[in-house]
């Protein structure tokens, strides 16, 4: 009598497998983030909690974190481990069904007739039993292939390092490259959380919308360490699912941010098409449209035409853009390459800049562009709008006179300026602040945004109590008649600047080469008072206060000539 074909059993269900691993990437996940969470909260914990013991508390926390990744990445390696066994399981599983198959099918049928006479009988035993050794064959091959793949992943268990033994034999005390502040720790943390599932970026972003702002404060500096470390290919992703984050975040290659936001253009541009198509086949509305219509709807087309062109540019790499944040404003410009500049120049516009003065016929990034043209490669300039700028449409609520753009913006900048130091040390820097910008940078510096000279060109000055910084040199310029001499140095609360910008200590005064007042127009108003000579007076002062943004070398020559002397020179004062 034949006995049984006893056919091995699978070791654990495959798919029993499989759901302890996502329950396990779960716990790692749910892990992480509270840990992240955690570290986060104790990191700004020292901003509240002010005790002799409070570093020592900080860092007991902080110093665990090198243990937190070697957990993290024990569970995800058991993840792997047990998902690589369920599908060798599943491989086994066809070589299983086709024994069981053959067993169910039993021997084949005898080759020779049983009655004819004893060879054929002996021959038919024969084939039988190499029937059978076969399929014993077979299932001791599966048995074996069972122990192999189960010790396989045994091994890869054991592989996982202790914890934390590993990570603290080569750590070097809490001093050890420890971030700068409390605030820069927790920013790192958050960041390395997002690298390590750079495809759930965005959503993690979404549902804790106060890590942008922890890693928004994180220094540039460390940020450019930490993306510098980074794996291409998560870099890539990170970039590819939250551009506008990454696009915008100072201590980001310069590289990077300019192709994120070429791409970002591509999309935006398709987006701006089918907008002006959709205003092209709009209806002219029953009966005559009034006079306010056609204008309304020449002005929208003209705005989409504008930003329709300019964007085009962005996509084909003729424009690069460093920053672009539609929803808070900024917008920054970059011309010349940053790989081979020795110098670097940050045009700070003034009131009434926006991001249609980017895109207007004569743009506002015109003398950063004549700077790079005449450096001779050795420039790369910025035009640097941070976020909302003064604008005289809405002079009572939202004008010039209103220093708190300066306050928020000089923050910003400051940023900025770390952020480009950070990306491409060793550049030597200007700052050439324009009207309302001289505010800007002069609050910057109240946030460490440092530059090796700044130039006043017909500034508002600064917000007091004010002083310059050590290492920078100043220079200062305005038209003899300039729209802001009447007011310079006036300020108190949130109005004005009470501090002038050629009563800045050591600052030198360069002569701007423009034209002061018209001699004849002030006689006639002082003797008449004739309120179009009055008109006239004005308009001069305004035209000679933007000429000092201008590129036109008949009319801002001097200036331009001298900030070009400046860059060349690296600041030298001739």
């Amino acid at each position: 009598m034949t006995a049984a074909i006893v056919l091995p059993e699978p070791p654990v269900d495959a798919e029993l497998l499989r759901e302890a691993a996502d329950a396990l990437r779960q716990k790692t996940d749910r892990f992480e983030t509270s840990f992240q969470e955690a570290l986060v909260l104790w990191n700004l914990a020292p901003q509240a909690y002010r005790a002799p013991e409070a570093d020592a508390l900080h860092r007991s926390l902080t110093t665990t974190r090198p243990v937190a990744r070697e957990i993290a990445a024990g569970m995800e390696a058991a993840c792997r481990a047990f998902e690589r066994y369920a599908d060798d399981l599943d491989d086994l599983a066809l070589q299983r069904g086709s024994l069981l198959d053959a067993r169910a099918l039993g021997a084949p049928p005898p080759v020779w007739d049983n009655g004819a006479d004893g060879a054929a009988v002996a021959m038919n035993e024969i084939a039988h039993r190499e029937w059978q050794l076969s399929i014993d064959r077979d299932a001791a091959v599966l048995t074996a292939r069972y122990d192999e793949v189960t010790q396989r992943c045994a091994a890869a268990l054991r592989a996982i390092a202790d914890v934390p033994w590993p990570v603290f034999a080569s750590w070097a005390g809490p001093e050890a490259a420890q971030p700068s502040s409390p605030t820069d720790a927790a920013g790192l943390a958050l960041l390395d959380r997002l690298a390590t599932s750079p495809g759930d970026a965005g959503a993690l972003l979404s549902a804790h919308p106060e890590w942008s702002v922890v890693i928004g404060r994180t220094a540039p500096a460390g940020i450019a360490r930490w993306w510098n470390t980074l794996d291409a290919e998560v870099a890539g992703a990170l970039l590819a699912t939250v551009p506008k984050f990454f696009g915008n975040l100072d201590g980001v290659a310069i590289a990077d941010r300019v192709a994120v936001h070429r791409s970002q253009a591509r999309e935006y541009l398709r987006a701006l098409r089918t907008e002006r198509q959709t205003l092209k086949d709009l209806r002219i509305p029953r009966g005559r449209p009034t006079a306010l219509q056609v204008l309304d709807r020449r002005r929208e087309r003209a705005r989409l035409d504008r930003e329709i062109a300019y964007f085009e540019r962005v996509a084909d790499g003729s424009t690069l853009l460093y920053a672009w944040d539609p929803d808070h404003g900024s917008l920054i410009e970059m011309t010349g390459d940053p790989s081979t500049a020795e110098t670097a120049l940050f045009v700070v516009p003034g009131t009434n800049v926006d991001a249609d003065a980017f895109m207007a016929e004569h743009p506002v990034t015109r003398f950063a562009e004549w700077q790079v043209r005449s450096g001779g490669g050795s420039v790369v300039a910025f035009t640097v709008m941070t976020g909302p700028m003064p604008q005289l449409s809405t002079f009572i609520e939202a004008g010039p006179e209103w220093n708190r753009f300066a306050e928020e913006r000089g923050g910003e900048y400051a940023r900025f300026i770390r952020g480009v130091d950070a990306t491409r040390p060793g550049l030597w820097t200007m700052s050439y602040e324009h009207s309302y910008g001289g505010g800007v940078g002069s609050e910057a510096e109240k946030h460490g945004g440092t530059v090796d000279t700044r130039f006043l060109a017909a500034s508002v000055g600064a917000i007091g109590p004010y002083e310059p910084h050590d290492g920078t040199v100043y220079f200062a310029t305005q038209a003899a008649d300039d729209i802001n001499r009447y007011y310079a140095g006036i300020g108190i609360g949130p109005l004005g600047f009470s501090v002038a910008p050629e009563s800045i200590p050591g600052v030198h005064i360069v002569d701007s080469g423009l034209p002061g007042p018209d001699i004849a127009m002030l006689a006639e108003f002082a003797y008449t008072s004739n309120p179009g000579a009055l008109v006239n007076i004005v308009h001069d002062s305004v035209e000679h206060h933007t000429a000092l943004m201008s590129d036109d070398e008949s009319i801002n020559g001097r200036v331009l000539d001298t900030v070009r002397s400046l860059l060349d020179e690296k600041g030298k004062v001739q």
